[in-house]
């Protein structure tokens, strides 16, 4: 019997231990600028173009930070620590960080998180696509998964991105995404003046296509 109880409260402590080491959520906040993707576009070498991104990962308590800070810094080319605060709708303690990724005309993103462009073969769109590099992913999930017990899913993240015009007027298509917060199904044009913006939201089967390939589509182009 008391073998037993030691045994339980053993369990219970490694439990406790491994919830305060790393929650299961991730949030993406990117913005993208329309000068880069079309420049990218239509750049016949491979380049990429730095961008700043915002995220927020889950943890049990904001005490002690280190070791969850040391980690994600090894998924992103930078990383800066901005503050940990408790969330009003989950009540759940976030970490929230400014990192660095990319958007490239590469095959392959270089940090956790990037973007992807590429052109049409009649040259008249842009295609734009959200990616995560996948042994980057891979090894995230196994980690989090080996010291919490717990899976990691995008299906439980939020990953929102600006889509910023600083070109001219230009025309952009979307679906199954959430734009400036309502829904949309079917694939969208939505007409662009220079310098506006428009927030666009991963739908659930975006995240799930996103996780499942490495790649979804975010977003089509005019190249004018």
């Amino acid at each position: 019997m008391k073998n037993s109880k030691i045994w339980f409260f053993r369990v219970i402590s490694i439990f406790a231990l491994s919830l305060i080491l790393f929650g299961c959520q991730i949030n993406f906040n990117a913005d993208l600028y329309s000068s880069d993707l079309i420049s990218l576009g239509n750049h016949s070498e491979e380049q990429s173009v730095t961008l700043p991104m915002t995220i927020e990962f889950q943890v049990a308590s904001c005490d002690d930070l280190s070791t969850q800070n040391r980690i994600f810094s090894t998924y992103f080319s930078e990383y800066e620590f901005m503050g940990c605060d408790v969330n009003s709708e989950d009540f759940m303690s976030y970490v929230e960080a400014r990192v660095s990724t990319s958007v490239t005309n590469r095959t392959e993103v270089s940090d956790l998180v990037g973007f992807q462009v590429d052109k049409s073969d009649d040259n008249e769109y842009l295609y734009v696509y959200v990616a995560i590099n996948e042994n980057s992913f891979e090894e995230l999930k196994e980690y989090i998964y080996n010291e919490t017990f717990q899976e990691l899913s995008l299906s439980d993240s939020k990953f929102s991105v600006n889509f910023i015009n600083d070109s001219g007027d230009t025309t952009v298509w979307i679906q199954s995404s959430f734009v400036d917060q309502k829904p949309i199904v079917y694939q969208t044009d939505f007409k662009i003046k220079k310098r506006d913006k428009i927030n666009i939201q991963l739908s659930d089967v975006v995240k799930s296509h996103l996780e499942d390939n490495s790649w979804a589509p975010l977003l089509i182009i005019a190249n004018e």
